[in-house]
């Protein structure tokens, strides 16, 4: 009696750990709303640093590589480039993205980019993404201007057809550039 007893206990520890070690494989993983969009980016170096291929002082000019987590209920995207170092100016607005991953360069439609360009210094360059459940009632911030203010960006993103809570998720990359820096 005492052995079945222990084997049964063995097969039940046994059959425990397999279950546990056996999980079903998801093709995309999705995030939940309210969850931080997961963003990831071939055209941000190791040490934080833009490359320059991205630029417009000594690059080509070319909106980054990007793939984030898709979040389940979002009907499209918005990204926004950002340098927060100078006054929030804008150096991209992409609207109704409706992939979750973009090439180097990646020409999309209703999409404005401009690469860095900073006068001096090290400046801090901020890739948002933003899972809309609708197309918002409008897109917020000047582009290849400064913005007084990131929340009137993020209130016009969150309401859609006149009602707020349109923002799903959001995900931010942050990465820095100098004037005359060479990344490769």
């Amino acid at each position: 009696m005492r052995r079945l007893t222990v084997f049964l206990i063995i097969c039940a520890l046994v059959t425990l750990t397999f279950a546990a070690c056996s999980k079903p494989k998801q093709s995309v993983k999705t995030i939940k709303p309210g969850e931080e969009i997961e963003i990831t980016s071939s055209s941000l170096n190791s040490d934080g640093k833009w490359k320059s291929v991205i630029t417009l002082s000594l690059g080509e000019n070319k909106p980054p590589q990007l793939s984030w987590t898709p979040v389940e209920t979002a009907s499209c995207y918005a990204i926004y480039m950002i340098d927060i170092s100078a006054s929030n100016w804008c150096h991209w607005i992409a609207k109704d993205v409706k992939v979750t991953e973009l090439e180097l360069g990646a020409e999309l439609e209703n999409s404005q980019y401009i690469g860095p360009y900073p006068p001096g210094g090290v400046h801090t360059y901020e890739v948002m993404i933003f899972a809309l459940k609708d197309s918002p009632d409008s897109y917020g911030g000047y582009f290849d201007n400064p913005n007084p203010s990131l929340d009137k960006i993020i209130a016009a993103l969150d309401t859609s057809k006149g009602s707020t809570g349109n923002i799903l998720a959001t995900g931010v990359l942050s990465g820095t550039y100098q004037a005359g820096d060479i990344v490769e």
